[in-house]
């Protein structure tokens, strides 16, 4: 059951070490890392390795002989899972747990996104949808733009895609949440569904087949489906935007190679953006920042999570460029929180989806700020007091969670309203004025 979710070869391992080597995180010297190699091929104890791996991905795109290296590290996580559980602290970022990091955020939403959210929380049927994904239902106002043509938002948080229990090899609410998905897709009838986030992309059209759903639906990328309309003429976007920014990388884009890694630099490139590398990109990308928290070692301590985002922050402040762009609302996310942590970090961050906000004539609304306030508010109020308690945990996903109270309702309107955005963090930095199909088989 484990190895056809994290598929992972052992028997084409050569040792060579190229995947702890490479590794944007280890790094590790040559030999060190064939050493290192050996003892996680035989279930040995690899203290670093197991403590420090972000689950980035790099090194499943990286190896020459393609032993997917990272199921491997999940794996050994999903082992100490079944032995130990994982400590209280983890609960908190469990999108099954009620509260959690993101309950909280949405629960204090300005007004105008609470609507957006609501709206969102639909199960009627509808052939062709978007999925928000949970990180941009905590920031809804990306999504508030003509960009998306009417096309109807529905999601909830109660809907997550597993993507944490993916990547910290919790298989078992992975297949659950594969199971509860295919039948609530099932049933309203969805056939296209657009993602905005590279991580739910990878989820619905990789992850979750593996782990049992059988989607009878197409997905494709939210940006694919935006440059298809910006070379078409569909989309007419101005070209003057005139700055220059560092990419962060995706963990999830490295699956898909140059069809998403390039893509996001040709619509940069379009709208007037002139890209200016950091050192760590494209299959060498360092993760956000919340892969700190994935080890089972970690288990979200906040110290942990703190220093692989200040990593991040560190690779992309070093290319000089005005600003820095990511295309997942859980990296804006998480870079936001990580400049109130380490204020030097100065340059603005943008989401794509704001710059492209901004090349059609529309006021990006910038609340990143305030969002990352609230983030860590939550975090001191509810995840600090457990980090000194000796209490495991295990994720239920039974439905007394966020699956209850803030799942979909049948007949809310569906969409979002279109238009510029309004609205705005006080001080806040000014910007500029497709996938597979999965059927049962």
């Amino acid at each position: 059951m484990v190895d056809q979710v994290l598929e992972h070869r052992i028997d084409r391992c050569i040792t060579c070490g190229a995947c702890l080597a490479d590794c944007p995180v280890m790094g590790l010297a040559p030999e060190r890392a064939r050493r290192e190699r050996v003892r996680l091929n035989l279930g040995a104890r690899s203290g670093r390795v197991l403590a420090d791996c972000t689950s980035c991905l790099s090194c499943n795109v990286r190896c020459p002989q393609d032993c997917r290296p990272a199921h491997l590290t999940m794996s050994r996580w999903h082992e100490s899972y079944q032995r130990n559980g994982l400590p209280a602290r983890a609960a908190w970022y469990d999108p099954n747990h009620h509260p959690n990091f993101r309950t909280y955020v949405v629960a204090r939403l300005p007004e105008d996104e609470q609507d957006m959210v609501r709206a969102w929380a639909d199960t009627s049927r509808c052939e062709e949808i978007l999925f928000p994904g949970c990180n941009m239902i905590t920031a809804p106002y990306l999504l508030r733009t003509r960009l998306l043509h009417n096309l109807p938002v529905r999601g909830a948080l109660g809907l997550c895609c597993g993507e944490t229990y993916y990547r910290m090899g919790l298989i078992e609410p992975l297949r659950e949440t594969a199971a509860k998905l295919e039948q609530v897709f099932g049933a309203m009838g969805v056939r296209r569904m657009v993602l905005p986030c590279t991580a739910g992309f990878n989820m619905f059209s990789r992850v979750l087949p593996r782990a049992g759903a059988r989607f009878e639906f197409e997905v494709e990328h939210l940006l694919a489906r935006l440059w298809r309309q910006v070379a078409d003429g569909t989309l007419t976007v101005g070209s003057g935007l005139g700055i220059t920014v560092s990419i962060h990388d995706s963990c999830h884009a490295k699956v898909f190679g140059t069809a998403i890694l390039d893509l996001v630099r040709n619509l940069l490139n379009a709208i007037g953006v002139d890209v200016v590398e950091q050192p760590l990109i494209r299959e060498r990308a360092l993760c956000c920042g919340i892969g700190g928290g994935f080890s089972a070692a970690s288990a979200y301590h906040p110290a942990r999570i703190a220093r692989a985002t200040f990593r991040a922050l560190r690779s992309a402040h070093q290319a000089d460029a005005d600003a820095i762009v990511v295309y997942c609302a859980g990296c804006l996310q998480m870079f936001s929180v990580g400049q109130q942590m380490f204020p030097f970090f100065r340059k603005p961050v943008y989401h794509i989806l704001e710059l492209l906000q901004a090349a059609v004539g529309e006021r990006p609304a910038r609340r990143h700020r305030s969002r990352a306030r609230l983030f860590l508010e939550g975090m001191v109020r509810y995840q600090a007091p457990a980090l000194l308690s000796s209490e495991r945990t295990r994720v239920d996903l039974s439905g007394s969670g966020p699956v209850a109270r803030h799942g979909l309702n049948r007949g809310s309107s569906p969409g979002t309203s279109p238009g510029s955005m309004a609205g705005s963090d006080h001080g806040s930095n000014r910007g500029p004025g497709q996938g597979g199909h999965h059927g049962r088989r």
